[in-house]
């Protein structure tokens, strides 16, 4: 991940990300090996105005599993808690 100008490589090929997923992968990576709440995770990279429920976040991170391939397991569930990303 380059986190200045946004491309994201897997095995030599640019992912395609959304500018959400983007924004998740982002706070995940920036934050690996934290126990991230969903609540926390929805007021950083949705912003604290943000009217919805967390199956918002849930869907966003099935997405980014799925871009992310054989990296997808990387993406920890913590149930009951949130997301952790492990390296």
């Amino acid at each position: 991940m380059d986190f200045t100008s946004r491309p994201v490589w897997l095995d030599e090929e640019e992912l395609s990300l959304s500018p959400k997923e983007y924004d998740l992968l982002f706070y995940l990576v920036r934050n690996r090996g934290v126990a991230l709440s969903r609540e926390r995770l929805l007021n950083q990279v949705w912003g604290y105005d943000f009217y919805g429920d967390d199956r918002t976040l849930d869907t966003h991170i099935k997405l980014l599993r799925r871009t992310l391939g054989r990296m997808s397991g990387n993406i920890v569930t913590l149930r009951g808690v949130g997301y952790r990303f492990d390296e």
